[in-house]
């Protein structure tokens, strides 16, 4: 049987080779929002930046000051307080109040049935909008003062109808880092975001930090209200533009669109339980090949280059080698230290926890508990459109 151990080995290897090759080649070949040049011409349109919060007290006042000392000259903020219960109000209306900035508060007390709260807080925000472009964004979001410069200047200059940029992490340890790396590598492997710029491809993509659409795109290919109870919106805003017919692209945002995303690994563990099983469409047996695939891709090459298995544990070995490798690439484009490629090792352990977790709490308690409000899974079914 060692014959077959060997070609099983050598197609991992091949499998993770091509994952690895696909990737890098596929990141070389994005843009850098950073190296667009602002030309904006005299009359920029008018661009509403939508930022949903509920109970972000915290975050949001840093964040806000980032997109109030933007240089676009034709720019209105629109933050909408989602049913907060602490002073995120406040925060907003205090910097508002200060009448410098063309900054609005709309407050939701009430979320209509069939909706997630985001998704409807967003959807309000575009109804309240005066702009021929609207950025949604998040509240803990932090943009360089030039970034909707940029990026406007990069949809006007592309003809793009969407415009979504992949955001850079801060802060983490070495584990939490491994863990966001991952999770932007099985990401970036499913969506190849690279591909969501060509008419011909199936691919799409769309980034909570960063969604840029054309109001009159947004408003044809049905925005949030096709979308109501899928509680990953910004991809599958994405997928909207393009099933539409729209243009789209994906660039990196490296030191233009940053964000201290989770302050440790048990937070992203928590934090990941609202969406990992809609990445799966709440099928307990499309995660399960999911974990299948994390285990002989991932696992399985680390037992087997410590088995004494002849050839097999030296291709086993090199599989680990090339996602070791991969990772470096990723610590590298995002500015982390070396040392996080080190958590590559043990970051699928907590990927399948956070998979069978996320899937079994789902169908155990029959929905999600998110933002203290439940969603009934027979609704988050029938509600949420497939990814593919």
């Amino acid at each position: 049987m060692l014959w077959a151990v060997t070609v099983l080995a050598g197609l991992i290897l091949v499998l993770r080779g091509y994952i690895v090759a696909d990737t890098l080649l596929g990141l070389h070949r994005m843009k850098q929002l950073g190296e667009v040049e602002p030309s904006l011409g005299a009359d920029p349109p008018r661009v509403s930046l939508i930022v949903p919060a509920c109970n972000e007290a915290e975050t949001i006042g840093p964040a806000l000051q980032t997109l109030l000392g933007q240089d676009y000259p034709n720019l209105e903020i629109i933050v909408v307080d989602d049913r907060s219960t602490d002073h995120t109000g406040r925060v907003v209306s205090e910097l508002a109040a200060a009448g410098q900035y063309d900054l609005h508060l709309l407050r939701v007390d009430h979320l209509p049935p069939d909706w997630i709260g985001k998704p409807h807080a967003l959807s309000r925000g575009a109804q309240r909008a005066s702009g021929e472009i609207l950025l949604f964004t998040d509240a803990d979001i932090r943009m360089e003062k030039t970034a909707v410069s940029r990026a406007v200047s990069l949809m006007t200059q592309e003809h793009l109808d969407h415009l979504s940029v992949i955001f850079q992490t801060l802060g983490g340890n070495w584990l939490l880092n491994a863990l966001i790396l991952d999770a932007a590598s099985g990401l970036l492997t499913m969506f190849k975001p690279w591909q969501a710029g060509n008419a011909k491809s199936r691919f799409f993509m769309g980034v909570g930090a960063f969604n840029m659409v054309r109001s009159d795109c947004y408003t044809g290919c049905g925005g949030h209200q096709a979308i109501p109870m899928h509680p990953i919106d910004d991809l599958m805003l994405g997928k909207l533009v393009k099933t539409g017919g729209y243009r789209q692209d994906c660039v990196l945002g490296k030191g233009m669109i940053t964000v201290y995303w989770y302050a440790s690994v048990s937070a992203m563990v928590s934090g990941l339980m609202k969406n990992s099983f809609s990445v799966f469409h709440y099928r307990l047996w499309l995660a399960a090949a999911a974990m299948v695939l994390i285990g002989i891709t991932d696992l399985l090459p680390l037992a087997g280059m410590l088995a004494h298995l002849g050839a097999a544990s030296y291709l086993f070995a090199a599989s680990v080698g090339l996602r070791l490798a991969g990772f470096a690439y990723g610590a590298a484009l995002s500015s982390m230290p070396p040392v996080t490629v080190a958590g590559a090792l043990v970051s699928p352990f907590i990927n399948l926890y956070i998979i069978a977790r996320a899937a079994l709490v789902t169908i155990r308690e029959q929905g999600i508990t998110w933002r203290g409000t439940f969603y009934p899974l027979e609704k988050l079914r029938k509600s949420a459109p497939l990814f593919f």
